[in-house]
């Protein structure tokens, strides 16, 4: 889950606040809120996420430019992590933007924001709304 601040939840809309409902803010929060998650992809994944031809092109610059020979390996093999800042900004500075977006895009998963959290920050013990 998310960690999150009471400072979070008090930059929200006013309008949002006023509602005092949790969940709408817990929501709120979450929405496009990401994490990365360990990803270990192969030319195969990078052939069916972003098409043969981008595929095919990009796995020709990391075959055949020399920066990326050490890419080469773990790729071939299947264990090319995309979570890793190294292979994210690799895809960032040799893929047209929106196949990296595509490709870095396996790597995320959705992080909400928990309610409760949301709820134990926005109340006190007394009953009086923090936020």
């Amino acid at each position: 889950m998310a960690e999150i601040t009471l400072s979070d939840i008090q930059a929200l809309a006013p309008e949002i606040l006023a509602q005092q409902d949790t969940q709408l803010i817990a929501d709120t929060l979450s929405v496009g809120r990401t994490k990365l998650v360990t990803t270990q992809i192969g030319k195969l994944t990078v052939l069916g996420t972003i098409g043969m031809a981008a595929g095919n092109a990009l796995l020709d610059i990391i075959d055949t430019v020399e920066d990326f020979r050490h890419i080469r390996f773990p790729l071939a093999n299947g264990w090319l992590d995309i979570a890793d800042p190294t292979a994210r900004y690799m895809l960032d500075t040799i893929c047209a933007p929106a196949d990296a977006a595509l490709l870095k895009a396996l790597a995320e998963q959705a992080d909400p924001v928990d309610e409760y959290t949301v709820r134990k920050l926005c109340w006190a013990d007394d009953g009086s709304w923090l936020a």
